[in-house]
């Protein structure tokens, strides 16, 4: 993808397989056949509700700038990933330990086990991926981070120390400040997935961290949009070159369908009703429009645009 004389390239960490709750059933035979339809080839849902997404980043040559907009899960499991077996009546579970402390009651508890029963998880490719681009970790010059999730912070270190030694880190001020301080979801995603906290992860690279707290240019060709809702600093990364434009939009939708019918969203994110919001406004800021967008986990990180439509929008991607 080439905006003017700015180049984007996806950058494939591995492949996360879930089971998500939905405003709308997402084995709908209708909802499938939706996305079928504007999704070409790639439908990110299985017939069975699964949702495929890809994990990684993009990389953005802008000038002499080597930017990674997003970093995957990080290093591949030594032993590989097992989705975990959650035992509400076993009072000794630490996973549903954390959710009764939070409240949940144990019927919840137990449909969430049973949400993430079936999840696949394949990282730790991103390095090869920079390199079949002829990247090597000391070219980056700068990492910039839509949200502080685990699968969009993986690589900011390894082995306890930055992996990209010469990038400035880019977040947003609040994303920092949450997921430093008590993100709640933290301890259970550390469970589920195996994965070190944010701030265990960050932790060799504090003192190179530099944030936003508004809307506003990074450098010259990469703008920040603050985007709050699926996180309290979520972002949406524009990149342009004189009149075009491409939006990296991170989580703020996790499929196309998100921003094709307002009444479809999946539950994933810490404010709801704010991210809704924000996806609706996003939604008709990009209907008709010739900008090119694409999200952290569509399928193989590839651009679409959305299209208008009679009852709902359309989606394609740019290489259907």
């Amino acid at each position: 993808m080439n905006i003017g004389a700015i180049e984007i390239q996806p950058v494939i960490d591995g492949l996360l397989l879930s089971r998500l709750s939905s405003t709308k059933p997402i084995d709908d035979p209708a909802q499938l056949d939706l996305q079928g339809r504007h999704a070409g080839r790639d439908r990110m849902f299985r017939p069975d509700g699964m949702l495929e997404s890809t994990l990684g980043g993009f990389l953005v040559r802008a000038a002499d700038r080597v930017v990674l907009v997003d970093a995957g899960a990080g290093q591949p499991l030594v032993d590989g990933y097992t989705a975990p077996v959650i035992d509400v009546d076993d009072a000794d579970d630490p996973i549903a330990e954390v959710y009764r402390s939070r409240g949940l009651s144990d019927e919840a508890i137990r449909r969430i086990a049973e949400m993430f029963a079936g999840v696949e998880l394949d990282q730790g490719h991103l390095p090869e991926s920079l390199a079949a681009l002829g990247v090597h970790p000391d070219d980056v010059t700068d990492l910039v981070i839509t949200h502080l999730h685990f699968d969009h912070i993986g690589w900011a270190t390894a082995d306890g120390a930055p992996y990209f030694p010469n990038a400035a880190i880019r977040c947003a001020a609040a994303d920092l400040d949450y997921f430093l301080g008590r993100a709640d979801e933290e301890a259970t995603t550390s469970l589920i997935f195996r994965a070190p906290t944010a701030a265990q992860r960050l932790a060799p690279v504090l003192d190179r961290i530099e944030t936003w707290e508004a809307d506003g240019p990074l450098m010259p060709g990469i703008d920040v949009r603050l985007a709050p809702g699926h996180t309290p600093g979520s972002t949406v990364v524009v990149v342009s070159d004189g009149q075009q434009r491409a939006l990296l939009l991170g989580d703020i939708i996790h499929c196309p369908l998100e921003l094709m019918d307002d009444d479809f969203n999946l539950l994933v994110d810490h404010d709801q009703e704010l991210a809704n919001r924000v996806r609706e406004a996003y939604a008709r800021e990009l209907e008709g429009t010739d900008v090119s967008v694409a999200a952290a986990h569509f399928p193989g990180l590839r651009f679409g645009r959305l299209l208008p439509g009679e009852t709902t929008r359309r989606w394609t991607f740019l290489d259907d």
